[in-house]
């Protein structure tokens, strides 16, 4: 009998350490913090400013003689027609000083893209195109003396125009 409990005793013994060599084995660690991702958008760069000599003071004085402040302002809703069928889309346009920027909805989940600069005398806007389709180019608006209205072209033989909300279409939209 003593020897069955021992060869009872054995046999458990063996049973435990293969079933413990067979088990994964895992080290516990203490679970990483999520890291957040801070998203930051540089509207400026700093300018650096050192103390100003007689040099420094006829150079600045040239300066500001030399820049102008943006004379209009094209910032919000407008009305576009764009393309050879002149498609009627809704834009809004954002200025920051002399660029420009709008994206307008094409259909079937695609967008457009205009990026441009106004003119110094504030007469025209000049930029580049991209659509989500794969398409781009160039363009040119010119303001009408209301700033109300353009008349302009996508690549130079492309009709392109626009009003500000509420006002009617340019004729002819190409120019």
């Amino acid at each position: 009998m003593k020897n069955r409990t021992v060869a009872k005793f054995i046999a458990l013994i063996l049973v435990f350490f293969t079933l413990a060599c067979t088990l994964p084995f895992y080290i516990a660690t203490a679970p990483e913090p999520e890291k957040e991702i801070v998203y930051v958008e540089i509207t400026s760069t700093p300018l650096e400013v050192s103390e100003p000599t007689d040099e420094d003071e006829d150079e600045t004085e040239q300066d500001i003689a030399a820049t102008q402040a943006v004379s209009i302002n094209l910032d919000g809703p407008w009305t576009i027609w764009q393309g050879s069928a002149e498609q009627q889309l809704d834009i809004d346009f954002l200025q920051q000083g002399y660029d420009l920027v709008g994206n307008a909805a094409i259909g079937d989940g695609h967008s457009i893209l205009f990026k441009g600069v106004i003119n110094q005398d504030g007469t025209s806007v000049t930029g580049t195109w991209e659509s989500t389709t794969g398409t781009s180019g160039n363009f040119i608006m010119d303001l009408s003396e209301s700033l109300s209205s353009f008349s302009g072209n996508l690549g130079g033989g492309v009709p392109f125009c626009g009003t500000r909300m509420g006002t009617s279409k340019p004729q002819p939209c190409l120019k």
